[in-house]
């Protein structure tokens, strides 16, 4: 799945919160490099960056000298060694223009910017998760930020509250993760257990010794109960696309576009099997009154039965009768076996069309259920390359899709449910 490719492809955003050139005190012209951001664009799979000797245009008489370029960045952010470019850095312009997964534009340069904005000899890592304030937390978190230059490793701290009548916090967790470009990490310990916690992120050079101060501590609210709407499933459900973009971005969310929040239980990587026997330990806990189920692509790209999913799927649904909770089932999204092997260089199973219309017709008479497959393909029935960069996790365009239809058909067969 993604996040196998990603540690893979790079050694993977993100709110709006970011700003195009936030503004920084002055600092000296020693500096030895400066973190630039801006704001995401859709569908980006990278950034290259370009800084001028000036910003060019109508107003100035000499064309703008380029005296750096920086491609393959995975994040709406990147740390420059000023070491590399000529010029003082108050003297400098840069823009940035998304690419994507061939390295063809999809955007135009973003207006010119002075590098004299960015925030010279940063102290801290750039964290990329704020979260969405009005999304319930991932019960699996994904930890980014924007890669720290020089770094050998990252190391990510996970805290929680102590006892009651105290102000300090708890380490419950650590993990280090190797690589210089590394910028996410996806937990795998679910967040079930009601209260918060924080996590913050610092760099370590090549040698395992401390690079960077610890990052702000970033909240993950967790809450135990409340919950209409839940949504059990694997990475398109969890969330991600265009390759690298991680989970931690609520535009590759589907339960971003719904209109009212739904509680993400989407696990990457998950097959069907895997999702009925985490529903105990994993569902339950929240006591939602509606549970959207969506999964069986892992299982049918992998070569799995139309009969081993749909027997999974019927023991989720029996699971959901036996403690109250209402199953709305989703059709199975299709996937591009051309693009999956382009981006993965994973081969899909020859048959998986045949054993995914099963599956399908199986979802479709079921009391409650909604086809999201036909709004995403072509008409050869495959995952239409505008939906989905990597032919198997749909992008903004199409988790959009995905969010509404979802949302629209609770509205109407449960409005007064779920308000």
């Amino acid at each position: 799945m993604m996040k196998q490719f990603i540690i893979y492809l790079i050694a993977l955003m993100m709110t709006s919160l970011f700003t195009v050139g936030t503004i920084y005190a002055a600092q000296p012209e020693t500096a030895h490099k400066v973190r630039l951001l801006w704001n995401p664009i859709p569908d980006a799979v990278m950034y290259e960056v370009t800084l001028t000797s000036r910003p060019g245009g109508r107003l100035h008489k000499e064309p703008a000298k380029t005296v750096l370029v920086k491609s393959d960045i995975y994040t709406p952010g990147t740390e420059l060694d000023l070491n590399l470019s000529t010029g003082k850095p108050g003297s400098l312009w840069w823009q940035v223009r998304a690419l994507n997964f061939d390295r063809q534009p999809i955007s135009g340069y973003t207006e010119p910017r002075r590098v004299s904005a960015g925030e010279f000899d940063p102290a801290a890592p750039f964290v990329t998760t704020y979260g969405a304030k009005e999304l319930p937390a991932k019960l699996y978190q994904v930890y980014s930020w924007i890669p720290v230059l020089h770094a050998g490793s990252y190391e990510i701290e996970i805290s929680a509250a102590s006892p009651a009548g105290t102000k300090s916090r708890e380490v419950v967790r650590t993990k280090v993760i190797d690589g210089a470009t590394a910028f996410d990490w996806y937990d795998e310990t679910p967040y079930t257990t009601e209260g918060t916690y924080w996590w913050r992120v610092r760099a370590r050079d090549g040698k395992g010794g401390l690079l960077t101060d610890w990052s702000q501590s970033v909240p993950v609210v967790v809450k135990g109960s409340g919950f209409k709407v839940a949504a059990l499933g694997d990475s398109v459900t969890h969330g991600g696309g265009a390759v690298s973009n991680p989970p931690s971005n609520p535009a590759y969310d589907w339960t971003t576009y719904a209109g009212f929040p739904i509680k993400n239980l989407g696990h990457s990587g998950d097959t069907t099997g895997k999702m009925a026997a985490r529903f105990e330990s994993e569902v339950l806990p929240f006591k939602p009154r509606l549970l959207v189920v969506m999964g069986g692509v892992n299982d049918l790209r992998g070569g799995a039965r139309a009969a081993e999913v749909i027997g999974n799927l019927t023991t989720i649904r029996e699971k959901c009768r036996q403690a109250g909770i209402i199953p709305v089932f989703a059709t199975v999204t299709p996937v591009n076996p051309a693009a999956i092997k382009q981006v993965f260089n994973q081969d899909t199973a020859a048959d998986w069309q045949a054993e995914w219309q099963q599956v399908n017709e199986w979802v479709k008479c079921q009391p409650y259920y909604v086809d999201v497959a036909a709004p995403l393909m072509d008409a050869q029935g495959l995952l239409a390359r505008e939906m989905a960069t990597d032919g198997l996790h749909p992008d903004t365009k199409g988790k959009a899709l995905i969010g509404k239809a979802i949302g629209a058909y609770l509205n109407k067969n449960f409005s007064k449910m779920i308000k």
